[in-house]
Parts: structure tokens; C-alpha cells; sequence
């Protein structure tokens, strides 16, 4: 029952039950003053009055207080979007309407990215205005024939009906993505997030409301496996490959408990003097059925399912033994650098856990350099300063990997103890032939030559591009032109090499 019906059938239980009052009221009246005919109409008309008037404000009260209560039911609290619940059930009444009229519709899921860095990092408070903005942004970017609803934390869901795919929704997708990217987290300025999602097409994925949801949650899954920013429309293939994710989950794990990780050391070159200024450190799965497993294929599984420190603690005790039992630390490998994420800040403890890493050099922690992105920085903006801050007394170095395809800003990079800059590799691969790839680079070492920082290209696989990059003043060059990813054994012999051939010329 409406709001609407449920408060007129109060108020007309009322009006009767006022009209039988007054009616006894007036039998009373007759008895008491039955020669004075002007008094009983009087009262009579007063009664009647009392009641009509009552009887509609009591209406519109009840009326009020039913449509605040289903309101409250059917909306989230903070953002007023509809709930999960009501979401189902629109969503069910407009698949219903689209069946009975052959139109199509649309379903969109969509997952922020990082979304809990900012709750973890900034606040509770910072979250919920953040969330509120994304609600304003759905409410804006899609019409007022939409359903829009938020699930659970940084979930949202939007129906479009009559959806002309892939015309109108691909379109608004993007526009979608592009609002939210714009959109500014208040007590970090220069933070943007950016949505994956996932889309999933009536009749075409699913004729039921559960079938459609699935093969939306499927294509959001693909989305959020390929990376931040990303969208993907339900293929049939997404189930199996859902599948390989999770059976490559529980093999990571078992991975990780049974020593299957290894890892390789790819040299990094002064770019003047063609000598080795250091070595990253990567890490490699040989699974034992499937062989070797890219590190593009598990990393982010590890990221997504808390496996990432692990695997990080795992790199830096394994690479510090091999390269101090092969007699290279402090030698012939003066620096060495480890890829961390944004999961390796997080907690008090984070500090602890690199400083127990660390202690197991034979020497001071200055030929160590972590590397992180510009968004895992900006993400832990607080943790990463406080942690990188106090390794920094202890002489550890500090690189900002794949500079230029984030979010940050100058302000924001002097807040952290940076020494290097990676120019990112998709920045490189054109370089000799792209004129906007060569003004970034030529920007970003400029503005590291004004901070005083180092810079390393990485990816450099051409002459051309390690001509360019020298001839504009790049420190260090790493890329397959002057080595390879080389196990220990290999790295040894590389660096042994170039030692004799060094002392020949």
C-alpha cells in the first residue's frame, strides 16, 4: 500500500469515528437543552469543523511520517542514491516493462579505484564527502529516467533504459569515468581517483535480473584485473576467466608457502660512462604446471587479495642474501632497488617490516632504493612520508616509478624524500617519432635537473631512443639495448665480464 492510500485510510477511520461522536454529542445536547435549537447546531457545526479539519491534517502527518519512513528503507543514508534492496526491485520492474515492450536496457556496476586508501589515509569524513560527489556525478551524468543506487562502500550501480548500445552507453561510460577522475578529494588536492566498470546488456547477457547482475559483476571483474580507469563489456569467456583468476589466487598462495618465487636482477647504466650504477630487482613465478606466469598476470592478484607484502618481504630478503652470498653488495652492485606498493605502507608496523628486511645487509642501508608510483604516494600520502622519512635517517633512497602516468603534482613530490625519477616506458617506446612523448620527457628532465634529482628512463630498447635521452641530459638508461632480467648466476658473470673488459681498455 502507497503512503498516499495508507494515510487516507487513516483519516477516514478517523472522520467516522468522529462522526460517531458526533452524533452521540448531539443526542446528549437534545437532553440536556432540547428547547434551545441554536446551541445544538452550533455545537453540531463546531464537531463537525473540529473533525473535518483534524481529520486532514492528519492526513498530511501520517502521510509525511509513512513517505520519510520508505524513504529511509529504500535510500542509502548518506548519498540518498537508492539501496541495494530497492535498486533489485526497480531494476526488476523496468526489465519486466522492456521485456513487454522489446526495448533494450543497460546495466552498469562500477568499483572506485583505491577507494579505501582514502578512508585508511585521510579519514572517515573524507570518504563519505568523496562518495557524495560520486553520487552527484551519476545524478548528472545520467538522465532522471535512470535507476541509480549505491550497494556497500564504493559500489554503484545504474540502470539506462532503452539503451541503444553501443551508441548512448559507451559514450556515457567514458563521460562517467572522466567526472569522476575530475573529481577532488578535499584534504588532498591534488588526489584523484579514478572507476572501473562493468557493463552487462538486456536481452543479450540475461533476460532475469540475477543473470544480468552476474554477467555485469563478471565484466567489472575483468575491468578491475586490467587495471585502473578501465571498462568491459560481458563476454561469455569472463566466467572461465574469473575462474583462472581464482585458481590462480589459491596457486599464488601455495606459491608463496612452498619457495615456487625467484628473482632476477635487470642492470641499470650510467648513461655518459655505459657503467653499471645499480640493478632492480623483480620478481618471477615458474609455476609447475603452466611454466612462467608474467608478473603483469599475478601481481595485481596479489595487490587485490593482500598477498602483495608478502611477496615484497619475500623479493627483499631473497635478493640481499643472493647478492651477499655472491660477494656483489657494496662491490661490483652499489645500489639496489625494490618496486613497492601502496599495501607496504599501510599499518604501524610497515616501518618494522622493512627495517627487519633491511637488517639483513652486512653494511649500511644507503645502497638500498625503494621504488613506488605516483599513486600508490598520493594514495598513503601520510604513511609513505612517515615511514620513507624515517628509513631515509637510516640512508635508504627513495624513486618514483613511472613518472608521468599519475596524478601528482610538484607541491606534492617535494612532500616525500625523493632522490630519482622513472620516466615511464610508454613514454619511452616513441620517443624518437613522438613529438608529445619527447616534450614530456624533455619536461620531466628539466624539472628534475630544478629539484636536483636523478632520473632513469626505463624500457630502452633502440638506439634512437638512447641517443635521444642522452643527447637531452638523462642520467641512467635500463632497458633490454643494454640488458636483460638476469638470475644471480647471471648478473655475476655479467658484471665480471664488464669489470675485465673494462680493465682491458
Amino acid at each position: 500500500m502507497s503512503p498516499r492510500k495508507a494515510a487516507a485510510l487513516v483519516a477516514c477511520i478517523y472522520v467516522v469515528m468522529g462522526v460517531v461522536w458526533i452524533r452521540f454529542s448531539d443526542q446528549a445536547l437534545y437532553a440536556i437543552a432540547a428547547d434551545s435549537a441554536l446551541l445544538t447546531e452550533l455545537q453540531t457545526f463546531k464537531g463537525w469543523a473540529y473533525v473535518g479539519v483534524t481529520g486532514i491534517l492528519l492526513f498530511f502527518l501520517v502521510h509525511l511520517a509513512l513517505i520519510r519512513e520508505r524513504s529511509l528503507s529504500e535510500r542509502d543514508s548518506l548519498t540518498q542514491l537508492l539501496n541495494r534492496h530497492m535498486f533489485r526491485r526497480e531494476l526488476e520492474a523496468e526489465l519486466q516493462f522492456a521485456e513487454e515492450h522489446d526495448q533494450p536496457l543497460a546495466l552498469i556496476l562500477l568499483n572506485l579505484d583505491g577507494f579505501k586508501q582514502i578512508n585508511n589515509n585521510v579519514g572517515l569524513k573524507a570518504g563519505d564527502e568523496y562518495l557524495q560527489d560520486v553520487a552527484n556525478v551519476l545524478r548528472e551524468t545520467f538522465t532522471q529516467h535512470c535507476i541509480i543506487g549505491r550497494f556497500d562502500g564504493d559500489e554503484f550501480g545504474v540502470a539506462l533504459p532503452s539503451a541503444l548500445w553501443p551508441d548512448t552507453v559507451i559514450p556515457a561510460v567514458e563521460q562517467l569515468q572522466q567526472r569522476i577522475r575530475a573529481i577532488e578529494v578535499k584534504e588532498r588536492p591534488n588526489l584523484s581517483l579514478t572507476t572501473c566498470v562493468g557493463i552487462s546488456l538486456f536481452p543479450r547477457d540475461g533476460k532475469t535480473i540475477q543473470p544480468l547482475i552476474d554477467a555485469a559483476t563478471l565484466a567489472l571483474d575483468e575491468a578491475k584485473s586490467a587495471g585502473p580507469n578501465q571498462q568491459r563489456t560481458y563476454k561469455s569467456t569472463y566466467g572461465e576467466f574469473a575462474n583462472q583468476r581464482s585458481r590462480l589466487l589459491l596457486d599464488l598462495k601455495a606459491a608463496l608457502a612452498n619457495d615456487q618465487l625467484s628473482v632476477v636482477y635487470q642492470p641499470q647504466f650510467d648513461a655518459s660512462k655505459h657503467t653499471v650504477t645499480g640493478v632492480e630487482v623483480l620478481v618471477r613465478w615458474q609455476h609447475p604446471q603452466q611454466g612462467f606466469i608474467s608478473p603483469d598476470q599475478f601481481i595485481q592478484i596479489a595487490e587485490q587479495n593482500g598477498l602483495i607484502t608478502e611477496i615484497t618481504d619475500f623479493v627483499m630478503r631473497q635478493a640481499i642474501g643472493e647478492l651477499n652470498d655472491h660477494g656483489l653488495l657494496y662491490h661490483d652492485v652499489t645500489r639496489v632497488s625494490f618496486n613497492v606498493s601502496a599495501a607496504d605502507f599501510i599499518g604501524e608496523r610497515s616501518r618494522e617490516r622493512f627495517a627487519r628486511n633491511l637488517s639483513q645487509l652486512p653494511g649500511d642501508w644507503s645502497i638500498v632504493q625503494l621504488e613506488l608510483t605516483e599513486t600508490a604516494a598520493l594514495l598513503n600520502l601520510d604513511s609513505v612520508r612517515r615511514v620513507l622519512q624515517s628509513l631515509r635517517e637510516r640512508g635508504v633512497q627513495v624513486s618514483l616509478d613511472d613518472f608521468g602516468t599519475g596524478y601528482s603534482s610538484l607541491s606534492t613530490l617535494r612532500q616525500l624524500p625523493i632522490q630519482e625519477l622513472k620516466i615511464d616506458q610508454s613514454f619511452v617506446r616513441d620517443i624518437a617519432t613522438n613529438m608529445n612523448d619527447a616534450k614530456l620527457v624533455r619536461t620531466i628532465l628539466a624539472m628534475a635537473k630544478a629539484l636536483h634529482m636523478r632520473v632513469v628512463a626505463e624500457g630502452v630498447e633502440t638506439s634512437a631512443q638512447a641517443s635521444f635521452l642522452i643527447h637531452e641530459g638523462c642520467h641512467e638508461l635500463q632497458g633490454y639495448l643494454y640488458a636483460k632480467p638476469m638470475g644471480i648466476m647471471q648478473l655475476a658473470t655479467f658484471l665480471r665480464n664488464l669489470r675485465s673488459s673494462k680493465l682491458q681498455t
